[in-house]
């Protein structure tokens, strides 16, 4: 990218320097769709667990399942019980999401 940035330009400046910087990685996302605050694709730049995610999406509405929330990964399945996380209960449910995750909350 850099090399060919570098010929492009010189086409129209002699020598020039040329450099290129990752601002954002914007490839990694998981989705969250149903009863959230904004569904869609979010980006995953940063280790984000569950209720994180949720939390990001603008919180559960009030007609969310609290208790059944499932994360999709592949054809795996994971349950998330909002109520028992926020009162510190079973808390291994609250994992880390992966790059194409999918929270669904009916």
């Amino acid at each position: 990218m850099k090399e060919k940035l570098r010929v492009e330009f010189g086409k129209l400046v002699n020598s020039p320097i040329v450099q290129v910087i990752v601002r954002e990685v914007r490839s990694r996302k998981y989705y969250i769709n149903g009863y959230v605050g904004r569904t869609g694709s979010f980006p995953l730049v940063v280790p984000t667990t569950v209720l994180e995610a949720l939390t990001i999406a603008g919180g559960l509405s009030e007609y969310a399942d609290k208790k059944n929330i499932v994360i999709m990964r592949g054809d795996k399945r994971f349950k998330f019980n909002f109520k028992d996380v926020i009162k510190g209960k079973n808390m291994s449910q609250n994992i880390y999401l992966e790059n194409g995750d999918f929270i669904i909350v009916e």
